[in-house]
């Protein structure tokens, strides 16, 4: 993982940057190879998945929490996971804005997500600089001031990251302003066992 990344409007990333294909398959073959190890005997069911098999969705907002939420016990669709991926900043400053929802900012078990990158969905960004981690790894800063001249920027990563289940995941920004922000992941996700997703709400992709 050497930490690059590109800036550019998320309308135009499988337009304009073919690598973005390249590496997104790429994750997505590590990806099911590792949850093919981690959860034999069941086999890849894509997105019909049997009950002898794990599927894919895209990355649900349940399985995080964001600004000013507290830990959820439940796995998926807590009530202090997020139902969508819009947030209300209410502070300013050096935030954690997105975090694994169990206890300590860790992904549940039974979900491994591939992460290519993140987009910002509002004419308004509210932020001009982020930091990950990704169980004890520490990611570099990525400064998007840059970016805010575009309509809906998107960070891609020149390698995509695991976010593996029972493991940590915290995403920090510097929050300009107050007001709303949706920032969405970009990416894929595996579930072990499908039917308990309880995804209720219809814009919970959203």
């Amino acid at each position: 993982m050497t930490g690059g990344y590109i800036l550019c409007e998320y309308e135009q990333v499988k337009k304009n940057f073919p690598e973005f294909a390249r590496t997104m398959a790429s994750l997505r073959t590590a990806l099911i190879a590792k949850a093919t190890a981690d959860w034999s005997p069941k086999s890849f069911g894509g997105l019909a998945p049997t009950s002898a098999q794990f599927g894919e969705t895209t990355i649900l907002p349940a399985l995080f929490r964001g600004l000013g939420q507290v830990f959820s016990a439940a796995p998926v669709a807590g009530t202090n996971s997020l139902q969508t991926w819009h947030q209300f900043y209410n502070a300013v400053g050096s935030q954690m804005i997105l975090q694994g929802v169990r206890q300590g900012g860790v992904i549940p078990e039974d979900y491994k997500i591939g992460l290519v990158g993140l987009a910002l969905l509002d004419k308004a960004i509210r932020i001009s600089e982020i930091k990950m981690q990704i169980s004890d790894k520490k990611l570099p800063r990525i400064n998007i001031e840059e970016a805010l001249a575009y309509n809906k920027p998107a960070i891609i990563f020149e390698d995509g990251y695991i976010l593996d289940e029972e493991t940590g995941f915290d995403l920090h920004a510097f929050i300009t302003t107050r007001g709303p922000q949706r920032i969405l992941p970009i990416g894929l996700q595996l579930n072990r066992v499908p039917n308990r997703l309880q995804v209720t709400n219809t814009g919970a992709v959203i």
